[in-house]
């Protein structure tokens, strides 16, 4: 660790400012190792870095190396930034709390070196840790009313920065200051104030990680979902760093990769699974509507934005819990054992783990150990399977009429990127609807728009229902469209339908099951791969003692109580077009065609 001598700093800064000499073999920096550095009391500041498009400009390694052997123009340079007073700041702030040594990052680490810089970031936090203070320097604040929420709305920028996060939990006593250095108060005296900010409770703040505890549980720390919640809004100038920044807060180490961006932050939860068997790191999202997730690991830390309240499990407890409440049947808790619990792998076929599991005809719902204030229980995620993998749901389905019997399975949850496009664009097609009158109403739900007459899907909306109306008679029809995991579908519904079940039709739909939630009006056997316009769709029906092929375009429509469907058909036997039209719709619905379907087929 490399350390400022702070008399040495303050001795220089004063004979330049008398126009003295100053020896070239004096030293401002000296590096400790092991005995030597566990001796030495410093102090540490945290700061933000300053931002060279605003005139801040820091004094780095290189800078402060040389500072004794530059020309006297480029010392003058040096000694001009913010960042050279920033240092000479924290150097008489040390020298006044009797500390002969301070830490800074901008200066005292070299950057050039990779290896350095990555010892450097796997030791930040225990460096943190270890010192005597911590100087947090609030540069855009003046006096101590961001402390009192109901005064002003300003946060400093400090509180939004990924780095400082460690830098706020690790050091026993962190000193808050504003941009003239007048002292603002202590870390254990404004916890209430920075809890509010940070969403960190303030036990935390006030003893630190291990000294969080739970009744539910025995773990003496906060859950990995939850420490990735308080950095959920946090950022950092490069993407790597917003999981670089988490490495001591999660008691992990890993080498630094430069260039990886989002790979990162999969680096680093796959890191955790290695060493730990919190199973909270898979519980985010549960607060989104719609979307799936090819991977169970997030992006990164924003997935986790709603767990600030989840708490982990002890397994013990957990085991307990599933044999009093969960009605599990004692031959499937014998599997339960305190080995499977405990223990999930990473596999080149996806993370191994065990865990309750409830099958319904559409989807799996897989119970975790770590309890969550959403579900006021144990935290619950939904899978679908995909071919030989599976995928993550998110968001809310209606619950099944027949429910399937917890057991206690084996997964293997996919953490790798796949082959599935992240989005898919369905041509609509509907430029012909204009000539019968119709015009686009609405589209279901909020945030996705129909844009010259196509709509995309994505892993962040999975589902649409497009609804069409022909204003002078009220005649309506529904759209509705789902994509999963490279499966899309669509399909025509009628007007009349809940909102709220749209998407579990779409479901239904795009996974090819039948129906669970009743009777939704599907028209099942139109399936629809890109376009609606121009589709020709072919029947195979049994009337009478023939058999009759029905090849045509379909068209539904819904007006008042009433639904109007017909086929332009082509008939491939000497049937009339009523008789074809009434098989076709005996088939495809099952409610009675002369209710449902009272006008005529029209032949071609």
């Amino acid at each position: 660790m490399r350390l400022i001598d702070v008399v040495t700093m303050l001795d220089i800064k004063t004979s330049f400012d008398e126009g003295k000499e100053v020896p070239r073999t004096t030293k401002v920096l000296k590096e400790f190792y092991g005995p030597g550095l566990a001796k030495k009391k410093y102090a540490i500041l945290s700061h933000c870095w300053g931002v060279e498009e605003e005139g801040e400009q820091e004094v780095l390694f290189e800078d402060m190396k040389q500072l004794l052997t530059v020309s006297d123009e480029e010392r003058k340079e040096i000694r001009g930034r913010t960042g050279y007073k920033k240092i000479v700041d924290t150097c008489r702030r040390a020298r006044n709390d009797g500390l002969e040594w301070v830490w800074i990052d901008t200066c005292c680490i070299n950057k050039e070196s990779s290896s350095e810089l990555s010892e450097a970031i796997n030791s930040m936090y225990k460096w943190y840790a270890n010192a005597e203070l911590c100087y947090a320097y609030l540069h855009d604040t003046i006096g101590d009313s961001w402390t009192n929420r109901g005064e002003s709305k300003a946060i400093p920028k400090w509180f939004s920065r990924g780095w400082t996060l460690q830098e706020l939990i690790a050091p026993k006593v962190v000193r808050f200051f504003d941009q003239k250095w007048q002292w603002i108060g202590e870390k254990a005296g404004l916890a209430d104030a920075v809890s509010e900010i940070t969403r960190i409770p303030e036990e935390v703040l006030k003893e630190g990680l291990q000294k969080e505890s739970s009744s539910v549980n025995n773990f003496q720390r906060p859950s990995v979902a939850q420490i990735f919640s308080w950095a959920a809004d946090r950022i950092a100038t490069r993407e790597e760093d917003r999981a670089y920044s988490l490495l001591g807060l999660l008691g992990v180490h890993m080498p630094m990769l430069y260039g990886e961006g989002k790979n990162a932050f999969r680096r680093l939860q796959l890191e955790i699974i290695r060493t730990s068997n919190d199973q909270s790191i898979f519980a985010w999202g549960c607060h989104r509507e719609f979307g799936w997730s090819d991977s169970i690991l997030a992006d990164d830390p924003s997935c986790f934005r709603d767990c600030d309240g989840v708490v982990a499990i002890d397994p013990n407890w957990f085991t307990s819990e599933l044999r009093v409440h969960s009605g599990m049947l004692d031959d499937e808790l014998s599997k339960c054992t305190q080995e499977r619990l405990r223990t999930f792998t990473v596999t080149n076929d996806g993370i191994q783990i065990w865990l309750p599991t409830e099958t319904f005809g559409l989807y799996t719902e897989v119970t975790l150990a770590c309890w969550h204030p959403h579900f006021k229980g144990s935290t619950i995620i939904r899978l679908v399977i995909c071919g030989s993998t599976c995928c993550r749901i998110f968001g809310h389905f209606p619950s099944p009429k027949y429910p399937g019997k917890l057991k206690f399975k084996q997964h293997f949850l996919p953490y790798k990127e796949t082959k599935y496009p992240s989005a898919f664009t369905f041509e609509l097609g509907d430029q012909t609807l204009s000539h019968d009158g119709f015009v686009l109403d609405h589209v279901i739900p909020d945030g996705v728009e129909v844009k010259d007459g196509s709509v995309t899907l994505s892993t962040d909306n999975d589902f649409a229902a497009v609804a069409y109306v022909r204003e002078q008679d009220e005649t309506r029809f529904l759209v509705l469209l789902g994509y999963c995991c490279g499966r899309r579908s669509a399909s025509l519904l009628n007007f009349e339908q809940d909102p709220k079940s749209l998407r579990s039709r779409a479901f239904e739909r795009l996974l090819n099951h039948k129906p669970t939630y009743g009777n939704p009006h599907l028209m099942q056997h139109i399936h629809f791969r890109q376009s609606i316009e121009g589709v020709r769709v072919v029947y195979r029906v049994s009337h009478g003692s023939s058999l009759l092929y029905v090849r045509g375009a379909f068209h539904i429509l819904s007006r008042g109580n009433t639904s109007y469907a017909w086929f332009d058909v082509e008939l491939s036997s000497p049937q009339t077009a009523s008789n074809a039209w009434h098989a076709v719709v005996a088939d495809g619905i099952r409610t009675p065609a002369r209710r449902l379907w009272p006008c005529p087929a029209r032949r071609r």
